[in-house]
């Protein structure tokens, strides 16, 4: 017989169960055999994603930006502010996840002042968030080197090129992303799952440089926590200085440094921080002329050592002098620098072939071949400030993607 004590004894035993087991979240019914099964599972276990009220995950539907702004915020436990500058999310059930995104430079709004939160997302435009996430393919950062594609169907003139690129080399694409990318496809819950389960298991090193063998491609590194690391520097990993592109050699002691591992646990990508140097200065001007110029090549011709350079740029610059009029005759004298021919005439003429070849002044290349510092300085100051200006007039002329 079960008695009055025993009753309350089962009753507060029950109690006590109820609150204080962890909830255990139910698994979708509907991810069976999915190619993205144990992702899905293992991402609802930790209660950064979940299936929708009839139990169902659907794998295969888009993804809403606000469904993605909670995963990530969820994910990594980010926080928001009380403004949030949209006008179309203040009584939307997703606001706080969007303004913590949104605080935290990874996703942005419309000209018009909307966030437009059911509106489904694009493959390229999850991976730009997620690369963004991961503070690497920002808009600061200026890239001198060139990708060879790994798509056929996302150019190097694309709006996320970069961040594609930089998707493939961390690993975090889903495998069945083949020669193609299908960049405004929209993404699936299923690719949003694998994609950030699999940048959570990306391994991130902070620290500081202790030393650099870039002979050997060892850098030595002291975490923020931890034991001293030591990182294998591979040819395809991506060296990036005060957010210009270098060689490994570059790095110096004492440098801010993050590293991003892929999938392998090998250095894809290196950021490091430190005080300006003479090459970061070249490398500044070898991204401004767009690549066109190593910043080995604009050392050698600030140094005078136009031969060094001459080869590489001769058949563009020779295209150049002639459909701007010249003879064979001239534009090849002007190559060989025979100004005693030419006289004031060759240097004026290589200088506008220069220009509009690397897409800077006339008058800072006349000052390049005529090896004058001073002038050097005060032209390049004028053009970085001109490049500058441009880019915020773009910045807040241009619509938003994401």
């Amino acid at each position: 017989m079960l008695t009055r004590e025993r009753f309350y004894i089962i009753l507060l035993t029950t109690v006590f169960i109820l609150l204080f087991s962890p909830i255990v979240q139910a698994m979708p019914t509907d991810i069976e055999g999915h190619w993205a099964e144990n992702t899905i599972r293992s991402l609802v276990q930790l209660e950064i994603i979940n299936g929708y009220p009839d139990g169902t995950f659907r794998p295969d539907q888009s993804i809403t930006r606000a469904e993605l702004a909670k995963i990530l915020a969820v994910a990594y436990e980010l926080k928001g502010s009380e403004t949030d500058g949209f006008t179309d999310i203040e009584d939307h059930w997703a606001k706080e996840y969007i303004t913590a995104l949104a605080a935290n430079k990874i996703i942005s709004g419309y000209p018009d002042g909307t966030f437009q939160p059911e509106r489904p997302v694009t493959r390229a435009e999850i991976v730009a968030m997620l690369t963004r996430l991961l503070k690497v393919g920002l808009e600061e950062e200026e890239y001198t080197l060139e990708f060879t594609p790994t798509f056929s169907d996302v150019p190097e003139d694309f709006w996320a090129f970069r961040q594609i690129e930089l998707g493939a080399r961390l690993g975090f694409l889903p495998g069945y992303y083949q020669s193609e990318f299908q960049p405004s496809r929209l993404a699936s819950r299923a690719d949003t799952a694998w994609m950030i389960s699999t940048i959570r298991n990306l391994k991130i090193l902070r620290g500081e440089v202790l030393e650099n063998s870039a002979e050997s491609g060892l850098l030595t590194i002291i975490p923020e926590e931890g034991d001293v690391e030591i990182a294998l520097l591979q040819p395809e990993t991506i060296v990036l200085r005060n957010d210009i592109t270098t060689s490994p050699e570059h790095i110096m002691e004492k440098d801010k440094v993050t590293i991003v591992f892929n999938q392998t646990e090998e250095p894809a990508i290196i950021k490091a921080y430190g005080d300006m140097n003479s090459n970061d200065l070249l490398s500044k001007i070898s991204s401004m002329i767009k690549g066109r110029l190593t910043a080995d090549q604009v050392a050698s011709i600030l140094a005078g050592d136009w031969d060094s350079v001459k080869e590489t740029l001769q058949g563009e610059l020779y295209n150049e002098m002639i459909e701007s009029g010249l003879t064979t005759e001239e534009a090849e004298s002007i190559l060989v620098q025979d100004w005693q021919y030419l006289d004031t005439l060759g240097r004026d003429r290589l200088s506008e072939a220069l220009s509009n070849y690397l897409g800077v002044t006339k008058d800072l290349c006349r000052a390049v071949l005529d090896r004058d510092i001073e002038r050097i300085k005060e032209y390049a100051k004028i053009e970085l400030t001109t490049v500058a200006l441009s880019k915020l007039l773009e910045q807040g002329l241009t619509e938003s993607l994401s």
